[in-house]
């Protein structure tokens, strides 16, 4: 029953959001919103259509699956049989129900079209690329530098994060770690067992911060899905980031993210994102302690983010000689003032042996 609410009783009163961008996932994505659009107006003909179309392109879609066996019972008075179905595969039952929620609820979302790019990001260097996961909107944002050096979104893709949630404190907890982190290596399907799919971005969890907090664990990826496996549920993976496989191998291929690429994961909802005036005034702050002790640094070179879920912190990196890179964690003192916590170098294109 919780599933034929899902289905009959998931009219939220929006409209759809945007079409999507020329790119198969989110044209995958935009037919399953359109299917959802339509059992809300109760064109449940349409409906069945829809995902009838979606289940042939992607056999392997379980919660397309699940929708159109859900209608075609509903349509032919058979609903017995479903209930049936679901009462033996709950947990199966309700991990698809998350996923349609969290798709559903990303449609409504994004018309308020806030990535969260604005709050973290207030400086940005030369890089190609940069991206963004919100655990809360089971999303990946990806931004990519336009002819003048400005970051534009590219696509968003929908994720799956750890199966306890977000804020990873020790090695197995089952959960995604909250930080601002990079690309550290390039894993090929040729060398990945099934599970992970086409490929895997690791990433360098724990970072310098994270390790000054005590925080333990290691190999959070980037990865894709089984291939007998369209996408997974919001919360089961060990505490990577999780991407359908066509939207992984978008990330390895069609864009070559580098290494070093910075990774932002948040643990906000986009939708309650608000500005802080602290923000300004930190950058005047790390502008000035440069000209004071890096007078020849070129201030377009200098990233500055807002750590996430960390109170009063800010993570600012620059180039250092010999090709490394300057790590450094400010955060405001007791009395007020800002200052630098904690400074790490490295090289610039961190890259990591994974055995």
């Amino acid at each position: 029953m919780r599933t034929r609410n899902l289905l009959l009783g998931i009219a939220l009163a929006v409209p759809m959001s945007a079409a999507a961008q020329a790119d198969q996932v989110l044209m995958v994505e935009q037919k399953l919103l359109t299917g959802m659009q339509a059992m809300q107006n109760l064109a449940l003909n349409q409906a069945v259509g829809a995902f009838a179309e979606l289940s042939e392109e992607h056999p392997n879609y379980k919660l397309v699956q699940l929708m159109q066996a859900d209608l075609l019972a509903l349509k032919a008075g058979r609903q017995s049989m479903l209930d049936e179905y679901r009462k033996s595969h709950p947990n199966t039952i309700a991990k698809l129900e998350d996923e349609a929620r969290v798709r559903w609820q990303f449609a409504e979302n994004a018309l308020q079209k806030n990535s969260g790019f604005e709050h973290y990001v207030l400086k940005s260097a030369q890089q190609k690329y940069m991206v963004i996961v919100n655990i809360p909107d089971s999303r990946l944002y990806l931004f990519g530098a336009d002819k003048n050096g400005q970051m534009q979104q590219l696509a968003d893709y929908y994720v799956t994060v750890g199966s306890k949630g977000a804020g990873k404190q020790k090695e197995g907890d089952r959960r995604t770690p909250i930080g601002v982190y990079h690309v550290v290596d390039m894993i090929a399907d040729d060398q990945l067992p099934e599970l992970y799919g086409v490929g895997a971005l690791p990433i360098n969890y724990p970072n310098r911060w994270d390790k000054s907090q005590g925080k333990t664990g290691s190999g959070i990826w980037l990865h894709g899905v089984p291939r007998d496996t369209y996408s997974r549920a919001p919360r089961s993976s060990r505490g990577c980031v999780v991407l359908n496989n066509t939207a992984m191998q978008k990330l390895l291929t069609d864009y070559q993210l580098p290494l070093s690429t910075p990774i932002l994961i948040v643990d906000e909802a986009s939708s309650q994102l608000t500005f802080n005036r602290d923000s300004v005034y930190l950058v005047d702050e790390v502008r000035a302690w440069l000209g004071d002790n890096q007078p020849n640094l070129d201030w377009k070179t200098v990233s500055i983010y807002r750590y996430p879920s960390e109170e009063n912190l800010y993570y600012v990196t620059f180039p250092a000689k010999d090709d490394k890179m300057v790590h450094q964690f400010w955060k405001r003192d007791m009395e007020g003032g800002w200052g630098i916590a904690l400074q790490d170098t490295e090289a610039t294109e961190i890259k990591y042996v994974f055995r």
